[in-house]
């Protein structure tokens, strides 16, 4: 990952000095991957800033981005905070999303400069994904389809919904995935119609619907997909007609995501599609979200959104139906969207029943 460029692209947007303290956003500009760090960026450069478990990779990190030094703390971490910011700073930034209010307090009361609350900064950069972080983004989809092309010898095995989702993550594991980006959504039969149903023990013999919400990370980035197939004969003819019309509310999505869309303008074209077939009142999410170094991240692709699409963003598109009681479909993909068009990440069928 070139963290180098990270820096110096974020250092460029910073009119005064910026507390970082999402260990997320502190991994996308450095790379740490630590438990413990704080990364002050001023618009000359930087200071990481961990305790003694993490100093010598913290060591290696700072020594490879230029700009950027090292500072160690223990019981003194607000005084270290402080010094790296400099003590006379008349006022910096904090990452209000990811503080404390006590922090914030503590650290105003170390500071002799006005701590001022900012959102969103090293987000907007983590927005548009770089040819790294699609390499990442396009294994971890590709471990996720490979498990899914697995499913019928998973199905030979597994009892449970629980036991299923553990096979999955076996063979996501196989083909390259570190590690599950979540427990896997497996709902069978009327538990699909709880979009975030929490797998258990749903009995997997004769399965007939079947709902799997999964992915996994590579190098950090994560995968994020949805099918919903039938397993075994004597298909439900209300479900095969939500289906299709999910199916096609999908595929609508994704004609949508291209450059220059606004996001909210996708989500409506899911909604569209399902308001055609008298499903939308049953649609009760928000159509996609970005993917990357967390599985939830802008762009956010739904009704009251503001984001606008540009090439590099890697969202969902993932609308779905559910019946209470009944069951649900979704079917989910990563799309990344490209100077022309859009490239989608997930690759495996649709299909309700796939061969």
């Amino acid at each position: 990952m070139n963290h180098p460029n990270r820096v110096t692209r974020l250092a460029a947007r910073l009119e005064r000095a910026l507390l970082v303290t999402s260990l997320v956003n502190i991994r996308y500009l450095t790379g740490f991957t630590g438990t413990s760090a704080y990364l002050v960026m001023r618009p000359d450069g930087g200071t990481l800033i961990t305790d003694g478990r993490y100093i010598e990779m913290a060591q290696d990190l700072a020594a490879a981005i230029p700009g950027i030094d090292l500072k160690q703390h223990a019981a003194n971490l607000m005084e270290v905070l402080v010094g790296a910011i400099g003590p006379d700073t008349e006022a910096f930034d904090v990452e209000a999303d990811h503080v404390s209010w006590a922090f914030a307090r503590r650290l105003q009361d170390a500071a002799t400069g006005r701590v001022l609350p900012a959102t969103g900064i090293v987000e907007a950069l983590r927005k548009v994904k770089d040819s790294d972080e699609v390499d990442a983004l396009r294994r971890a989809a590709a471990a996720g389809d490979h498990a899914f092309a697995t499913l019928d010898g998973l199905l030979e095995t597994a009892e449970s919904e629980g036991d299923l989702g553990l096979g999955l993550i076996d063979s996501m594991r196989a083909a390259g995935g570190d590690a599950a980006g979540w427990p896997p959504i497996v709902a069978v039969g009327a538990n699909a119609a709880r979009p975030h149903h929490r797998s258990g023990a749903g009995d997997l013999a004769g399965a007939g619907l079947l709902l799997m919400d999964y992915g996994c990370v590579v190098d950090g980035y994560h995968s994020d997909m949805t099918r919903t197939v039938w397993i075994g004969d004597n298909t439900d003819p209300e479900m095969v007609e939500i289906h299709a019309a999910v199916l096609e509310a999908n595929e609508a999505g994704i004609a949508a995501a291209l450059p220059g869309a606004k996001a909210h303008d996708v989500d409506e074209a899911c909604r569209a599609v399902l308001r055609a077939h008298g499903y939308e009142e049953f649609f009760v999410h928000s159509t996609g979200h970005g993917v990357g170094l967390e599985v939830h991240e802008a762009p956010w692709v739904k009704k009251d959104s503001e984001d606008v699409l540009e090439a590099g963003h890697v969202v969902t598109i993932e609308p779905g139906v559910y019946l209470p009681g009944k069951g649900g479909v979704r079917i989910e993909d990563m799309v990344l969207v490209t100077e022309d068009g859009n490239d989608v990440l997930t690759r495996s069928t649709k299909e309700m029943r796939p061969a």
